[in-house]
């Protein structure tokens, strides 16, 4: 049976109960009413016509019962068997968060932008961009220039010095030696004998007439250095033949192989 099924019933019950009881109080109240107005007001009974429903008003009143308190008997409550229905889990409600207020910092002063203004900018003169110059273009071949004289009327070729095997002479690799031929102007060799050479070093001190080694050229000369190649400092200077310098001194080094064992060393008249 449903919850609600019950709660009719017990509804129903006790609303008869209630109707009970209020007419047996309204009984009891006319009755006791009843009672009253014959023993104090019997004249109403007479206007009411109600004297012979309750006897003569002067004949002897019998003496009224002495009223009996009835005690309210209450009505049997029929005490409904309580349904097992769903258990109620009452919810639980969290506790409202108050947050307690944070501190708020005051406003810091922001300071007051400063204005700048530009300054002048002065505005730059212009330059003048010289011009070049046109040169002048000479009309004609170009013309060569003339070698730079030396102090002295004699210089050593520009491929001096270079090395050679020994061809001239037997010995080989037996022998090392510095040789060499003297030009006049005209790329001719110069008159055997009007000129002389000076070698030396710490080891040798030689001079050589010009035109005696006619295996190199007919102004030919040679020099021995050493019986076999080695490294070596030397010196070489052109003299005229009473011992005068008529070219630089020049320094050349040997070589310690025997395919560069001879030296060739030129001399070509300057001016």
């Amino acid at each position: 049976m449903s919850g609600n099924s019950r709660n009719q019933r017990r509804g129903c019950g006790s609303f008869l109960s209630n109707v009970l009881t209020a007419m047996f109080f309204t009984l009891a109240f006319i009755v006791i009413l009843g009672f009253a107005a014959v023993l104090f007001a019997p004249e109403l009974l007479d206007s009411a016509g109600l004297t012979n429903l309750f006897g003569d008003a002067e004949t002897e009143v019998p003496a009224l019962p002495t009223p009996v308190i009835i005690a309210e008997i209450p009505s049997p409550t029929h005490t409904p068997t309580p349904a097992l229905g769903p258990t109620f889990t009452p919810q639980v409600v969290p506790p409202t968060v108050t947050f307690a207020p944070t501190d708020t910092r005051a406003p810091t002063l922001t300071p007051s932008a400063t204005l700048v203004f530009p300054t002048k900018t002065p505005t730059p003169t212009p330059t003048n961009t010289p011009t070049a110059t046109p040169t002048e273009t000479p009309i004609g071949p170009t013309p060569t220039p003339s070698p730079t004289l030396s102090a002295f009327p004699f210089t050593k070729s520009d491929t001096s010095p270079f090395y050679l095997q020994n061809y001239a002479n037997s010995a080989g690799c037996n022998w090392m030696g510095v040789a060499g031929e003297v030009l006049d102007l005209d790329r001719r060799p110069v008159i055997p004998g009007s000129y002389k050479v000076h070698v030396w070093t710490d080891q040798i001190d030689q001079r050589v007439p010009v035109g005696g080694a006619p295996a190199y050229s007919p102004s030919g000369w040679e020099q021995f250095l050493a019986v076999s190649p080695i490294v070596y400092t030397y010196n070489v200077q052109l003299e005229s033949t009473n011992g005068t310098p008529v070219s630089q001194v020049y320094t050349f080094q040997s070589r310690d192989s025997c395919a560069e064992n001879l030296i060739r060393f030129d001399f070509v008249q300057n001016h």
